[in-house]
């Protein structure tokens, strides 16, 4: 029920602490898991301004969460997916990526608050289990942060 009022709450956040740009970019919902915040990028609207930056959009998104969650006492988990990159090449950097960028989230959630002995799991999941059916969709490139049920 707690996860329930907080999902309202993300739905419901038309007020000026959420900017437009950052709501299009968000959806939740409800798993045996827990509640499944995933901020995802849009064709033109990347979540990072490079490798290890977050859009201004995303840090004060992050500010938001780290408020919200104060208000319960879950474990926090956060995942990060990439899109395939379009060509084989010597090196496979989806892998780091997606773990550093977990980290990155990770890291602007406990800069606004949020107790680092609150997070269960970090994890960077390359370019496995794609949000669309074509791998190189920039709607694969995204960050799950997960309010877990209790007991988790």
């Amino acid at each position: 029920a707690v996860l329930e009022e907080i999902e309202d709450s993300l739905q419901g956040m038309g007020d000026s602490r959420i900017s437009d740009q950052a709501l299009e970019h968000v959806q939740t919902r409800l798993t045996d898991q827990g509640l499944v915040i995933e901020i995802f990028a849009r064709p033109g609207a990347p979540l990072f301004t490079d490798e290890d930056t977050l859009q201004p959009w995303l840090v004060a998104f992050s500010r938001v969460m780290a408020e919200l969650f104060d208000t319960v006492t879950n474990s926090v988990a956060i995942g990060a997916y990439v899109r395939s990159e379009p060509i084989v090449i010597a090196r496979e950097t989806i892998w780091d990526r997606s773990t550093a960028q977990a980290h990155i989230l990770r890291q602007q959630l406990q800069e606004a608050g949020l107790d680092t002995q609150r997070f269960r799991r970090v994890t960077g999941h390359a370019d496995r289990s794609p949000a669309t059916s074509d791998p190189m969709a920039v709607r694969n490139d995204r960050l799950e942060i997960v309010l877990l049920r209790t007991g988790q």
